[in-house]
């Protein structure tokens, strides 16, 4: 239940303005917020779709809580300035965020060892074996990819929903691999690809030209 009144209340707030908030807002609204939105711009990362960023979240917002109490009886004014300050803050980069390029979305390298159950589903990696599909995966590198360029893509299925919250998690490149045959496949993220297509028309994806090691296997 918190998760979900966590990520509601990042995704709702308006990206057209922020809410001014008055001292005759109520106190425990103001607190909360408060504690909310001090621990939104404290500086760390935390993985809303995981159990232990989750909780690293909560413990650090409401620890927040008797400080923004004390803060508000001792410097109601100068404390409700902070937080609408911090409201418009928080407000603007979720703006911002909105139109920023995908290269500086929280990509990573995906675990290629992770990856393997989804990858030997393609008859073409399930033949290479882990061990040589990890190595020939390592050989990837990372690509942009459009809207357009996903027709080639095998495997894409487009109807699958979008992975949420992608603007607060770090996000796995998806895997996409060329075979011997020329075609194109998609590995894994097929919900997180969806979902940054969605907010930006193109993605970041971890390519693998895997016609060389074809080659390589038919020498051998």
């Amino acid at each position: 239940m918190i998760h979900l009144v966590i990520n509601s209340r990042m995704k709702n707030q308006k990206l057209s303005e922020a809410k001014a908030y008055t001292i005759d807002t109520d106190t425990n609204e103001l607190v909360d917020v408060m504690g909310f939105l001090t621990t939104q711009n404290n500086g760390k990362k935390y993985n809303l779709d995981s159990t232990a960023g989750l909780k690293a979240f909560i413990n650090d917002w409401y620890g927040n809580i008797p400080k923004v109490y004390r803060a508000f009886q001792t410097s109601p004014d100068a404390t409700l300035s902070k937080m609408n300050s911090l409201n418009r803050k928080t407000n603007n980069r979720m703006i911002n965020a909105s139109a920023d390029n995908i290269s500086e979305m929280a990509y990573q390298k995906p675990n290629f060892e992770k990856a393997w159950g989804q990858a030997k589903s393609n008859g073409f990696v399930s033949d290479l074996g882990l061990e040589r599909w990890v190595e020939l995966a390592q050989s990837g590198k990372s690509s942009k990819i459009s809207k357009p360029s996903l027709d080639k893509v095998l495997d894409y299925d487009p109807m699958v929903s979008p992975k949420d919250n992608l603007k607060f998690s770090q996000v796995d490149m998806p895997i996409i691999i060329k075979t011997p045959m020329g075609d194109y496949h998609l590995l894994s993220g097929n919900a997180e690809l969806k979902g940054i297509m969605n907010m930006h028309g193109n993605a970041k994806v971890w390519y693998i030209d895997g016609s060389k090691a074809a080659v390589d296997n038919e020498d051998t």
